[in-house]
């Protein structure tokens, strides 16, 4: 009997040594909470197809070597003759900025596609410091399959966030976008937050629906209008009750005001706009593609940089109601800009 377990033990032995444990089929899964994110034979399917997109950006170090910075996303395809592609990639803009200006030498990019081993050299072509964006370039001698696009994700939807760490394995969480917003966060009123972790390299990845619609993410251009705000519906309903006692059924709360314009026309922290422009029932990222809107027809008419917005203002203290105009400027740079002049010597009279 001893003889026979020595002899099961050598053979076993050997039969380990013939294991290639580098294969996928041999091989354990390297993220336990990705298997935990994505359970159902359909969440599969769907996270799969858009992992197609989800790649990963480094930096080509002077001695060749790469250093993975964060995920990116391929957006969109062009075709500059037969086998040869051109793709867009969006990621993080922190992989061209710091402190929201240009970094100073721009860092020398690549991207590693999901396959792990087509490495291509990216060429910056756009950033963006307010919606924490840039775009790059590559080229390729073949297509890809690509995610759709969608609109933004809607508060208390459930979606998966993807992304690739920096072997360029795929890397997902499950969260719902929170009913939360945080006025001013990063001089950025539009974000929206996620109940789940980013996963590893999740800096410029992917927030999908369970359709597998893309939900995040050349010139753009808004207007500033210089007051931060909170959407009244958002608020804690305890706050909102009190609000309520006042006749105010929406709108936004006023946290912070920038503009040295509004404030002379009396508009002050804790007072509630009703409307802008005749908008109420809306919140902040919607209000934001609204900005971007009006920023694409400056794009293609830039006769004035200027643009009133009319709000309909409430002050609580006095309980009265009125219409203010307010004179905003569209500001079109990537960089940030600490010594933005909001009017110049605008009259308010």
């Amino acid at each position: 009997m001893r003889k026979w377990h020595k002899e099961c033990k050598r053979i076993s032995e050997i039969l380990e040594k013939d294991i290639d444990y580098d294969l996928p089929t041999m091989s354990k899964p390297k993220d336990p909470l990705t298997t935990k994110a994505v359970q159902s034979s359909g969440d599969k399917a769907v996270v799969l197809r858009a992992a197609h997109s989800i790649v990963i950006v480094s930096y080509i170090m002077d001695d060749g070597r790469r250093e993975p910075q964060c995920s990116a996303i391929i957006i969109k395809q062009l075709s500059d003759g037969p086998g040869r592609h051109r793709a867009m990639v969006v990621t993080y803009c922190g992989v061209a900025c710091i402190r929201g200006r240009k970094r100073d030498p721009s860092p020398k990019l690549s991207v590693t596609l999901p396959n792990k081993k087509t490495v291509l050299d990216a060429e910056l072509i756009y950033f963006n410091d307010r919606y924490n964006i840039a775009l790059l370039d590559i080229y390729l001698d073949f297509t890809l399959e690509l995610t759709s696009i969608g609109f933004h994700p809607q508060y208390g939807e459930e979606v998966f966030v993807l992304s690739r760490d920096g072997d360029a394995s795929l890397r997902v969480r499950r969260g719902n976008i929170k009913w939360l917003e945080e006025s001013g966060f990063l001089w950025r009123d539009h974000y929206m937050f996620l109940s789940s972790a980013i996963p590893e390299g999740g800096n410029g990845g992917m927030v999908i629906d369970h359709d597998g619609s893309t939900e995040g993410w050349h010139r753009v251009a808004r207007p500033i209008l210089g007051i931060d705000i909170r959407t009244i519906a958002l608020l804690d309903v305890q706050l909102q009750e009190d609000i309520s006692d006042f006749g105010i059924k929406g709108g936004f709360l006023v946290d912070q005001v920038y503009n040295p314009v509004a404030e002379e026309l009396g508009i002050k922290c804790g007072n509630v706009i009703i409307s802008i422009n005749g908008l109420d029932a809306i919140r902040l990222p919607e209000l934001e593609g609204y900005l971007l809107s009006l920023g694409w027809h400056y794009l293609m008419d830039k006769s004035t940089c200027m643009k009133e917005f009319k709000l309909r203002v409430f002050y609580l203290k006095s309980g009265v109601e009125r219409y203010v105009t307010v004179p905003v400027r569209y500001y079109d740079k990537s960089e940030r800009d600490e010594d933005f002049e909001w009017m110049g010597s605008y009259d308010t009279s």
